[in-house]
């Protein structure tokens, strides 16, 4: 087989782990494909670059549970172990965050209670004690001669977890933990694939990245009378039983599910620009992913690192605080605060506009009835005030809706995502616009905002909203493949209130937006891409910070500077202010 544009080696091996079942609507079938073949690499090569701080959260975590689980320390010990640790946890990977090793310290502890509690229930059932494994479960096929219609002669399958296993081998365990809650379910491909991994996979040593295995096969011949999956939340220290089962039984599961999911992924073809760019091998050769050279201008990194991507998101956050940024968008820590009225309330008007600018053929909402507060409530579960205020933006939004007229040709793109690539930066550019319509032959970019304040007249829209100084230059870039001069970048900002809202437009094909915009975007990125620290930058955004639980200075601000009325919300990926909600 002819391989992929961007890289070369072998693709005799296919290794899969069960998140490659996962649906993912997003994902690019070209680079699932490439990425279950582990001898396939970028061509031409990537270098290796060390991260300055660890990007995986579980990995202090683990390192954690293998000092309690294999070593015999007590969980006394780690901990002061966690808060004498300045740099790599015990050698093992990148420096780690302050934060990320007292949420280290807040897992372990919740993890190895919620362990004895189910142990404790289970030696109830009459069941044998699990212990735990050290090397994980590894299915692996016997190595062919010749290759199949995939051009394939090995198959591997992998898990990730906290293998257990009682002392007769009649009981295995896997206890998945998750970053917040426990999840009560995962998709059924994926859980097919997990169970089937524990029930027929042998324990398999770590291999070094890209070396080939074994050419025989794993051995499966002794297999256990009962199959069981965990699922653990490392916030809440709870956990969910999602499976108990015996392996013929697995052996079903995995036939009707997780087999037609792995042979879709292994035939992928074709390419979808997004998030999967980032870890993509095959970049180089994707004649899909727009290239933006000088997007805005940016310097190289003082430090080098690999690939990421960029969102404006990502922009305002580190720009709020840099540590929230790392921890809350990279690590993706969360300490279970509950979401503000503004945040709810801007998700739900959210919502119905995406449900209703989505449905065919194409209507105005000016045609639509708008809902009512009662209504709100009763479908959201919005307070009386927030319901009274979203059926407000709602009456608004009709009178400003884009899709007011339009003609049945013009195409209509609801979260459609819009990626770029900076090759000089080696940075992958993410936006997400509510909308992206077209009128007449021009491409429209629309941006909604739900607020409680009037727009802020002494400043410029670009830098209130660095989305729409992102949308400017992925515009003026081409990567919607429009013409600048016919385009536009639009604002409506509702408010509740006849009269309060407003709808504001940009012209991507202005020398001087554009430079305008390049400034926006260049001062905020160039911080974030040089950053290799990600101190904490205080002030009021600390109120709603979903990793402020860890995070010192972030408790000692809020403190300091208590905000009875302040909302304690979760992050939005357009949010503006804790108290309101892009939509």
């Amino acid at each position: 087989m002819q391989h992929q544009p961007g890289v070369t080696g072998h693709d005799w091996l296919i290794q899969a782990s069960p998140r490659m079942a996962r649906p993912k609507p997003a994902a690019c079938p070209t680079h699932r494909r490439i990425a279950m073949r582990p001898l396939l690499v970028a061509d031409p090569p990537v270098p290796f670059r060390p991260a300055p701080r660890e990007e995986f959260a579980f990995g202090p975590l683990f390192a954690a549970l293998d000092l309690w689980e294999h070593s015999g320390w007590p969980l006394e010990r780690i901990r002061e172990e966690l808060r004498g640790t300045r740099g790599a946890f015990r050698g093992w990977g990148a420096p780690v965050h302050p934060a990320l090793l007292a949420w280290t310290a807040h897992a372990l502890e919740r993890y190895a209670a919620a362990r004895e509690r189910e142990q404790s229930a289970a030696r109830a059932a009459g069941l044998p004690p699990t212990t735990p494994v050290k090397q994980q479960w590894t299915v692996r096929t016997r190595r062919r001669d010749v290759p199949d219609t995939h051009d394939a002669r090995q198959y591997e399958q992998t898990v990730w977890g906290r293998a257990y296993a009682s002392a007769d081998g009649t009981v295995r365990d896997l206890w998945i933990p998750s970053l917040g809650r426990a999840k009560q379910s995962r998709p059924a491909a994926e859980l097919a694939t997990v169970a089937r991994v524990v029930a027929y996979g042998s324990p398999t040593p770590r291999r070094r990245a890209r070396s080939e295995p074994p050419p025989t096969a794993t051995d499966d011949r002794v297999l256990p009378g009962l199959v069981r999956v965990f699922d653990v939340g490392c916030a809440d220290g709870l956990f969910e039983r999602l499976l108990a089962e015996h392996p013929a039984e697995v052996k079903k599961r995995y036939e009707t599910d997780g087999a037609p999911a792995f042979r879709a992924v292994v035939a992928g073809a074709g390419t979808r620009p997004g998030e999967d760019c980032v870890d993509c091998k095959a970049l180089a050769g994707c004649t899909d992913l727009k290239r933006a050279p000088r997007l805005w201008n940016g310097k190289p990194q003082a430090v080098a690192r690999r690939r990421r991507s960029v969102s404006a998101w990502d922009l305002r956050l580190h720009g709020e605080c840099p540590a929230q940024y790392h921890l809350v968008r990279q690590l993706h820590l969360n300490d279970l605060s509950a979401e503000g009225a503004g945040a709810r309330r801007g998700r739900a008007v959210d919502s119905l506009l995406n449900e209703r600018h989505g449905e065919q053929p194409v209507h105005g909402c000016r045609e639509r009835q708008s809902p009512d507060a009662a209504g709100l409530r009763a479908t959201t579960g919005l307070d009386e005030a927030s319901a009274r205020e979203a059926a407000g933006m709602l009456a608004e939004h009709r009178l400003l809706c884009p899709l007011n007229g339009l003609g049945p040709d013009e195409q209509v793109l609801v979260q459609h995502p819009v990626t770029a690539y900076v090759p000089e930066l080696d940075v992958v550019v993410l936006a997400v616009p509510d909308l992206v319509y077209t009128h007449r032959g021009r491409w429209i970019w629309r941006e909604t905002k739900t607020a409680s304040r009037p727009l802020w007249e002494g400043r410029s829209l670009l830098r209130s909203f660095p989305q729409l100084a992102l949308g400017v230059l992925l515009f003026h870039a081409g990567a919607l493949g429009s013409d600048p001069r016919r385009s536009w970048v639009e604002l409506e900002y509702l408010r509740e209130g006849h009269g309060d809202s407003r709808l504001e437009r940009l012209d991507p094909g202005s020398a001087d937006i554009v430079d305008e915009a390049r400034t926006v975007i260049a001062g905020l990125a160039q911080p974030l891409l040089d950053d290799t620290t990600y101190e904490p930058r205080t002030g009021r955004h600390c109120h709603g910070c979903q990793a402020r639980t860890w995070c010192r200075p972030g408790t000692a601000y809020v403190a300091d500077h208590p905000r009875p009325d302040a909302p304690v919300t979760g992050t939005k990926t357009n949010t503006t202010d804790r108290g309101d909600s892009s939509v």
